[in-house]
């Protein structure tokens, strides 16, 4: 990088004069910014903070729908938490109603962030180089933190800038429980983390990703390329050449050599692109990921989480793991294949610490995802699946393949797996979450909960009030608890009706002000029958009825009969033949099973699904019953606020402020036959300084030294031979002018017999 503007060439020059020996483009004073990149979440929950975290997720994805005609049409801005469009909406309103309420209403992911972005600065202001670091802090979903979006006026203003399409000021004016208190419409109007840094005269920016405790990920991705909009625009608008920043975790810029091309401006809300780069994941390594000390940090939450009364040999451990953002990601990210780097650290940092433990009992498992309703042809939530949405783990650049071996486990089987082995104390640890919020302190506990039991849990009877104030427990009565818990049908016949009515929209009776929701109609436009859900009055015959979109119709006098009563979620059932468990599918089978449909909600049972049939006996609250789960289990505590973090993270700053940092290309080639050729490639990037000095080296599998080859050159043309049959790793030292050095290895290329 060419040392910039801001009399730094001057200090340069003083430098030299003074035998003050240059440390990369890095000089002693420089101002370096890092903006340090985390999920983000609500601190406290609040409809505008649903609004405004809905706003900037879609503010990422210019094919979607919500970003094409919403977020900058005033009048669309209600639809974004109108329940009446989206079912998916009214779910997590409810979901965090009950999450927020568990843990005392203060959710300390923000706090423990801002901890640890202290400790890295602390650590920073220490480095030996005499730089200057300022840091700042970007959120891929940090609602109630405006100023910290990646680029808060781009939101603002919009992708066409302040004379195109509606500045965003909403403020729930057209919300039922709106205008919001003490809500700012100019709250998108201000800096965010880029400008703040440029304005204190940074010469250049690091990115440091922590979102989900390392791996990279569409999301993060999804940040950064926020990051150099908002870094083009301050260039343009300040005549300045600020360069684009080294991301850490991606310093190789794969991701974005390995997007899909076409169609032209293409995201995953397309659907499956139609030409992809398909880069190989080789020679592009993730320093981060493979830093053993994010593994250490984990490997030490599940340590102190072992049973002092269970031995290491009984003792099984599920490393859980979130998925992709959204389906067909795995084109570009490489988020899974990051974290079985992790995985598998933690797994041989642990059986180092604790030989005894069993290998087998120490396993990867993922969460659910839509599949496809043989009966219906619909992609849809199963039950088999847990209605969950987060299970599209595929690995980067494939044909949607899972984690294979003990990698590759769903959560609820995973859970089974050890509890037929007979494991008697169950770790679960989540190493996308470092740092604690309501996801691992309520949602993943209910997800355990319900297939191995809440009394199982190793500190029920106990309690725990620090993190759960009012009853000392994470649990809900039932996991699910979004759910429409009316599974009561009523017909009501109409005639003189209209086109208009929809499904999920609410009746009302003009004259009875009786209330019904609409789950299907049958018939036309001018008669039929409306089945409704949640009841409540009698409508009257011949009255007026609105669903508040201008349909109405007239009640023509049959009675308004229930064919059905309230659902059932207790999982021995609730006494009555028509209250079965699970509850029955409530959704019209040509229609994608609702989030809402209450068939997807599991009992939070005492001892858990696993083991137990209704039909051979009913449930004990006393102790596990049949073949259900025996033992205990707990959630780890994510490493949060560890002073190691910030110092983790500050280490890999200052390597990419001082040192090259350097991946390989080769073509894309895995393998070549004895005979054929292939030309390796190193390139750089991060602080060093040119000219540079290269060393490439060879080890076959299975050997125990390297063996230089080739001369120094920044690529290096392979002839293989016989003798060089088998599997290799590729390795290049780079060294610059300052004497500093980086390296990577690519693991694994075959050179393969005639």
């Amino acid at each position: 990088m060419s040392c910039k503007k801001r009399n730094y060439c001057l200090i340069f020059l003083l430098a030299m004069v003074f035998f003050l020996a240059p440390t990369s483009c890095s000089i002693v004073g420089e101002n370096i910014g890092v903006i340090f990149v985390i999920h983000g979440g609500m601190e406290i929950n609040k409809p505008q903070y649903m609004w405004d975290a809905a706003v900037l997720q879609f503010s990422f994805d210019y094919n979607h729908p919500v970003y094409n005609m919403v977020i900058w049409n005033s009048e669309n801005w209600s639809m974004v938490l109108d329940t009446n469009v989206s079912d998916f909406t009214l779910k997590y309103l409810r979901m965090f109603e009950f999450e927020y309420e568990r843990i005392g209403g203060v959710d300390p992911f923000n706090r423990l962030s801002e901890q640890q972005l202290a400790d890295m600065k602390d650590e920073l202001d220490t480095n030996p180089y005499g730089l200057n670091f300022e840091v700042d802090w970007a959120g891929y979903q940090c609602a109630d933190y405006p100023e910290h979006y990646p680029y808060p006026r781009f939101i603002y203003h919009g992708p066409d800038g302040p004379d195109v399409g509606d500045d965003v000021t909403y403020c729930g004016e057209n919300e039922p429980d709106g205008p919001w208190l003490d809500c700012n419409p100019e709250r998108y109007n201000v800096d965010g983390p880029v400008e703040r840094l440029l304005n204190k005269g940074v010469s250049r920016i690091i990115v440091v990703d922590w979102m989900m405790g390392g791996p990279r990920y569409s999301k993060s991705y999804d940040v950064v390329q926020i990051i150099k909009l908002a870094i083009d625009d301050w260039n343009e608008e300040n005549e300045d050449d600020i360069a684009y920043p080294v991301w850490i975790n991606d310093y190789s810029n794969l991701m974005e050599r390995s997007y899909p091309t076409e169609p032209a401006g293409w995201t995953a809300t397309l659907g499956e692109p139609t030409v992809d780069s398909a880069v190989l994941l080789n020679g592009s390594s993730n320093p981060i990921a493979s830093d053993p000390m994010v593994a250490t940090l984990y490997m030490e939450t599940i340590e102190a989480e072992m049973s002092a009364t269970v031995s290491d040999a009984d003792t099984g451990v599920i490393i859980l793991n979130h998925s992709l953002h959204q389906e067909h990601n795995q084109f570009f990210d490489p988020k899974m294949n990051d974290t079985l780097i992790i995985n598998k650290s933690i797994k041989s940092q642990l059986l180092k610490e604790h030989p005894e433990m069993d290998p087998d009992n120490i396993i990867g498992a993922w969460l659910g995802k839509r599949e496809v309703n043989p009966e219906n042809g619909l992609l849809e939530h199963t039950r088999e699946m847990r209605g969950e949405v987060y299970g599209k783990a595929w690995l980067y650049e494939t044909d949607k393949q899972l984690p294979g071996e003990e990698w590759g486990y769903r959560s609820w089987d995973a859970l089974e797996y050890l509890k037929d082995r007979g494991v008697q104390h169950i770790v679960v640890c989540v190493v996308h979450l470092a740092t604690a919020s309501v996801l691992d302190m309520v949602e993943v506990h209910n997800q355990i909960g319900r297939e191995i039991g809440i009394k199982t849990w190793a500190k029920w009877g106990t309690w725990d009030y620090t993190k759960y104030p009012v009853v000392g427990h994470p649990f809900a009565d039932y996991w699910g608890m979004w759910v429409y818990t009316d599974c009561g049908e009523w017909d009501l016949n109409y005639d003189a009706g209209t086109s208009e009515f929809t499904g999920g929209a609410t009746l009302t009776g003009q004259t009875s002000g009786a209330i019904g929701v609409i789950k299907w109609l049958s018939g036309d436009a001018s008669s039929g029958t409306l089945t409704l859900m949640e009841i409540s009055g009698a409508f009257q015959d011949d009255e007026v009825i609105e669903d508040g979109k201008g349909g109405r119709a007239l009640a023509d006098g049959s009675e308004i009969v229930t064919s059905k009563p309230e659902c059932c979620f207790e999982m021995e059932g609730c006494g009555d033949p028509l209250r079965l468990y699970p509850p029955p599918r409530q959704t019209p089978l040509n229609q994608a099973r609702s989030d809402l449909d209450p068939s997807l909600a599991y009992d939070m049972s005492d001892y858990g699904h696993f083991g137990y049939d209704p039909a051979i006996g009913t449930t004990d609250q006393n102790g596990p019953v049949q073949d259900q789960y025996t033992g205990t289990w707990v959630m780890y505590t994510p490493p949060n606020d560890d002073p190691r973090v910030g110092k983790m993270l500050a280490k890999h700053v200052l390597n990419a402020a001082m040192n090259p940092m350097v991946y390989i290309t080769n073509g894309e080639l895995e393998e070549i036959k004895v005979g054929d050729g292939v030309t390796f490639e190193v390139h750089v990037t991060g602080g060093g300084v040119p000219a540079y000095t290269y060393e490439w080296s060879v080890k076959k599998e299975g050997g125990s030294s390297w063996s230089t080859v080739g001369g120094n050159s920044s690529t290096w043309m392979w002839n293989p031979v016989s003798e060089d049959e088998g599997t290799h790793a590729i390795r290049c030292m780079v060294t610059d002018s300052q004497n500093h050095t980086g390296e990577v290895v690519w693991e694994g290329f075959v050179v393969a017999s005639i």
